[in-house]
């Protein structure tokens, strides 16, 4: 998955240090990323660049926030970027476009409007004025893989947004929800089926939505009529482990989910 990038590591300890020769320097606009014309990332030192803020580090490499407009880059969508290899790339590119749509939502105090700095002891803003916190937002998911007594995964295809490969039914937690309420509600609403036999699979942060996903295994049993939620999806097939699925090389859970049903797993 995007985040399995051993042998490097990630280290989102909180040491904010300037830059130093070689870290790399991102920017983004709206859901587009700043890249050299080779297609590599900017690294320091660059010329006219000063102050760029600390996200994290990957190994002994800090990856930084700064304004490259001034430096023609060319612009990539985001969403290309869980392709790029080696995979720490790929996590670190969205990793890093997470946390800057949080800077960017997050420029003013919504208790008296004054403009948030940032934390000089946690990765967090903080309103000068009042003492507010502001901590990055991470939205909690479900991803689920229903399988039915015929041994068929159901596949679905997203209604709207860029991906357009094989998926499986997916939604965010709503308040007072357990993961499971979750993963009951959102396969109710999005094909009308009812599941049991609950099994909690993996977890994955995904920054292309902000998200922490995590996976579930569960089944459907008798009646197999899908009634499909068409705001969310425009499709949603039965597949057996031996048909061919549309994934790409696309390090999501998703996908993993995909892989170990094709090979055996779940049964």
């Amino acid at each position: 998955m995007i985040q399995d990038i051993a042998p490097a590591v990630f280290h989102n300890e909180f040491h904010p240090r300037p830059p130093k020769g070689k870290d790399i320097l991102l920017d983004f606009k709206g859901h587009e990323i700043a890249l050299k014309k080779d297609g590599g990332f900017f690294t320091w030192p660059l010329a006219g660049v000063t102050d760029p803020l600390w996200l994290f580090d990957i190994d002994d490499t800090g990856i930084f926030l700064s304004d490259l407009s001034s430096f023609a880059p060319d612009y990539r969508s985001i969403f290309e970027m869980r392709y790029l290899r080696p995979l720490k790339d790929a996590f670190l590119a969205v990793t890093a476009w997470h946390l800057s749509c949080w800077y960017n939502d997050n420029r003013f105090c919504g208790s008296d409007g004054t403009r948030l700095v940032p934390s000089k002891t946690e990765r967090a803003l903080q309103c000068p004025h009042c003492g507010r916190i502001i901590y990055p937002r991470i939205n909690p998911a479900v991803i689920v893989a229903i399988i039915n007594d015929e041994d068929e995964i159901l596949v679905t295809r997203y209604a709207n947004g860029p991906y357009r490969r094989d998926a499986l039914v997916a939604g965010y937690c709503e308040i007072g929800e357990t993961l499971e309420d979750t993963v009951h509600r959102e396969v109710k609403e999005e094909t009308g089926l009812d599941v049991d036999e609950l099994h909690y699979y993996k977890s994955q942060p995904w920054g292309l939505s902000g998200s922490l996903l995590a996976g579930f295994w569960c089944r459907t049993h008798g009646h197999r009529e899908i009634r499909l939620q068409r705001e969310e999806l425009d499709r949603a097939v039965w597949r057996k482990r031996t048909d061919t699925f549309n994934l790409n090389d696309n390090p999501s859970l998703t996908a993993e989910m995909i892989h170990v049903f094709q090979e055996g797993g779940y049964t």
